[in-house]
């Protein structure tokens, strides 16, 4: 199919892995300038459950546990949880692999530590042995005992927060770790299994038996969907097809910024006004071979969402995605660069979702615009599920313990 975003790489593995983590940080998805988050995150939940955009190497999954169960049972878990954790930091430096270390540059003054950012997926695979429990309660309660000892042992049970099958630490964690952020193939195979046993049918499974390829733009462009079935499709093609359809209004608001800011005789950003323009021309182009809008149901997309949701999509947000289907579906997509309604339209919609922080008409707020406020195609967190991914495929991978060079 037609690609949206394309590139060039001819790096080595290394640099890819942090031009991934570059993208992450800089152009975020979670971005969300138009209110389309209810609806891009059930699309995510449901494509990669317990995932999120600030993920980045698989091996965390692993990392958060083994801190936690170095501070188990200690006078002050809590402090030598975190002095674990940190000690992490140092470690994968020394290790040489640190391509989406989280702390790379602020070290020990990393103030969001891998177990706030990764608790919910530990969670969600059932690498925490009870999903309610929180950090406080690992802290204070792994360890102890549970009653008195059985007949004939040596001492009585203890409580564990972890899953009993979880792999063992390496020897010298977290002070040493050689192998980095690489996993071995029993880690990476007990991670594949927890992903296929909690999140079974979705589209995480399938790409955790079909390695996706490394230079995917979006899930629905890699060659790894061939085969893909059941729910799993529905939930890709809805994905697409609101990608699609929202990347225009994402890419005319973007346009009206571009506008003003050039009107306002701010230069640091260069041309943004024509590659706006020559953008929207693109997409609305390629929009008929990326979704059918006359027999997409959308309908049919937000009631799914709102299953996944557990909750309704707000009634604004609805009529929102509803109003620019219809626009869209009435007009030449391609020539909705200079379509007054859709830009009177792209207006109203940025007032009502952000107030008195919209820019359009906000000369002060324009002058830190920097080029791009949310104008990416929606990829559902796909860099960062990838990233996962790959990391449990190349620890499969490894023969006696040892990544090929």
């Amino acid at each position: 199919m037609p690609s949206l975003i394309a590139w060039l790489d001819a790096s080595s593995e290394e640099q890819r892995r942090m031009r991934d983590i570059i993208r992450l940080f800089s152009d975020r998805e979670s971005r969300d300038e138009l209110g389309l988050g209810q609806i891009r995150d059930a699309l995510s939940d449901a494509l990669f459950p317990g995932t999120s955009t600030l993920l980045t190497r698989a091996r965390y999954l692993l990392f958060v546990p083994w801190a936690y169960q170095k501070a188990a049972g200690r006078p002050n878990p809590s402090a030598d949880a975190d002095r674990a954790e940190r000690d992490v930091i140092h470690a994968l430096k020394a290790s040489g692999d640190y391509a989406g270390l989280l702390g790379m540059q602020a070290g020990e003054a990393l103030k969001n530590l891998p177990s706030l950012i990764y608790w919910s997926m530990l969670r969600h695979y059932r690498i925490l042995a009870d999903e309610s429990l929180s950090r406080a309660d690992v802290l204070r309660f792994d360890g102890m005992p549970t009653g008195a000892a059985d007949l004939g042992a040596a001492a009585p049970a203890r409580f564990s927060a972890w899953s009993s099958e979880l792999p063992p630490a390496p020897e010298g964690f977290p002070k040493t770790i050689p192998d980095g952020f690489r996993l071995s193939t029993d880690e990476a195979g007990w991670l594949r299994d927890r992903i296929l046993n909690e999140a079974p049918g979705t589209l995480f499974a399938h790409f955790a038996i079909e390695q996706p390829s490394r230079e995917s733009f979006a899930p629905w462009a890699d060659p790894a969907i061939h085969g893909l079935g059941g729910d799993a499709t529905q939930v890709l093609s809805d994905a697409r097809a609101f990608s699609a359809l929202m990347h225009g209004a994402q890419l005319i608001y973007n346009l009206l910024l571009a506008e003003e800011y050039e009107d306002a005789g701010y230069d640091r950003v260069t041309e943004p006004t024509s590659r706006f323009r020559e953008q929207v021309a693109d997409w609305g182009a390629e929009l008929p071979s990326l979704v059918d809008l006359n027999t997409w149901n959308l309908d049919g997309m937000l009631a799914r969402v709102e299953l996944v949701r557990g909750t309704p999509i707000h009634f604004k947000t609805r009529a929102f995605v509803r109003d620019w289907f219809s626009l869209v579906q009435q007009s030449n997509p391609a020539a909705l660069a200079g379509h007054e309604a859709a830009r009177s339209f792209m207006e109203r919609r940025e007032r009502e979702h952000k107030g008195a922080q919209a820019r359009i008409g906000n000369r002060a707020r324009l002058a830190s615009w920097g080029g791009s406020s949310g104008a990416g195609a929606l990829v559902y967190r796909w860099p960062q599920a990838r990233g996962i991914l790959l990391d449990i495929h190349d620890g499969l991978q490894r023969e006696n313990g040892v990544v090929d060079a």
